[in-house]
């Protein structure tokens, strides 16, 4: 209950006016034709420098010469998971090219070839070249470029798994964003409203290009991311994913790489995918406007309540606690008192380790009644 009430809130945070811009891709892929694969690479700008690393040649200004190296051992890391998850033949030279803002990432790609406006990363499978800017278009804020590195090796690796033959660009951004584990609130915003209102949009329109519109686009790269997540937790999933990057590297169009490894044909795939929408987001209501505010704010007031119960909780633990020592400590100064009423009266003086027990003197006995008594030198004499 706690995780639906806490995603619940993130979504309505998603809807507010604070995040009311669209959540552009953070990479891309751009397709070169044969002869395109041959289009003139620039030169590095001045104060650029080169590092050869195994198959990867780097390229970056000498001051991010820190992130670079941090970007390496990304490489090292997620390289082998990915072409281990494709299952293709994925060796080859790369070329990663690294610019201080968008406009020296546009400068350091092919001529006649510019990165998408929007992106923070952006690979050109065909000649095995990545570029990536460490401040993101429009906000000028630093992107998270490990994650873009490694959407961008996913779009090499399955070009080369498959052998170079086409296969439609949203299952290619789909596995992209899977296989760089990208998490976006306003991708999963915008496949809720999609679900819920009726607005997904046909995998087959897809294929003929993605929206242009901000929330076109995030919708379709969130079809696509979830389209490939549906597939691979399906039973066998990563087997038969991997027969599909098979049958594509055979030369089987997308489609009928597909439908026979799933023996369904594509369309009875995406009306199941549909129902498991349906399903996932039926229990969760489409909030918009300017209430979202309020219910994000009562929302905040039973996490606080919550807390404080969590807090009050913990302290009447520590006062039981507190307790049980006393009791405890109570006990043994009993049980010491009964040891020594057993044992006798004990010749030594204890230490200042032990505790002193003070006992009261005994009270006098009492005279017996009717038996004239007189007083000297403090002394009590029965008179018979």
């Amino acid at each position: 209950m706690a995780r639906r009430v806490a995603f619940l809130a993130l979504l309505l945070l998603a809807s507010s006016p604070l995040s009311a811009m669209a959540d552009a891709p953070a990479g891309d892929v751009a397709s070169l034709d044969e002869g395109d694969a041959v289009l003139a690479l620039p030169d590095a700008p001045e104060g650029y420098v080169a590092e050869r690393r195994g198959d990867v040649r780097w390229e970056f200004p000498d001051q991010a010469s820190e992130v670079a190296h941090e970007l390496q051992e990304v490489y090292e890391e997620h390289w082998p998971r990915v072409t281990r998850e494709l299952g293709g033949d994925t060796d080859g030279p790369l070329i990663i090219r690294i610019g201080r803002n968008p406009e020296e990432m546009r400068a350091l790609a092919p001529r006649g070839a510019p990165p998408p406006a929007y992106a923070s990363g952006v690979a050109y499978p065909a000649r095995g070249l990545i570029l990536l800017t460490l401040a993101a278009p429009e906000t000028w804020q630093r992107p998270d470029v490990d994650s873009v590195l490694v959407h961008e090796l996913s779009h090499v690796a399955l070009h080369r798994a498959v052998d170079g033959n086409p296969i439609p660009r949203w299952f290619s951004e789909g596995v992209a964003i899977h296989q760089a584990r990208e998490k976006s609130l306003e991708r999963t915003r915008a496949l809720w409203g999609g679900t819920v209102g009726g607005r997904l949009l046909p995998f087959e329109r897809l294929e003929r290009g993605f929206p242009s519109t901000p929330h076109g686009v995030n919708l379709a790269y969130a079809q696509s991311a979830d389209f490939v997540r549906w597939l691979l937790a399906r039973d066998s999933g990563e087997q038969k994913f991997r027969q599909v990057v098979r049958r594509l590297r055979d030369g089987q169009s997308f489609q009928t790489a597909l439908e026979r490894t799933y023996s369904v044909t594509m369309t009875e795939l995406e009306e199941q995918w549909h129902a498991s929408l349906s399903e996932r987001f039926q229990a969760l209501p489409l909030l918009v406007g300017s209430g979202t505010l309020w219910v994000l704010a009562a929302f905040l007031i039973v996490l606080a309540y919550a807390r404080r119960k969590r807090k009050d909780r913990a302290k009447m633990e520590e006062w039981d606690e507190e307790e049980r020592a006393a009791d405890a400590a109570a006990h043994a100064v009993l049980a010491s008192r009964t040891s020594s009423t057993t044992a006798g009266p004990s010749p030594t003086v204890p230490d200042a380790e032990h505790e002193v027990l003070y006992v009261m003197p005994p009270e006098p006995r009492g005279r017996e009644s009717g038996i004239p008594t007189v007083e000297h030198d403090g002394r009590s004499h029965t008179l018979h």
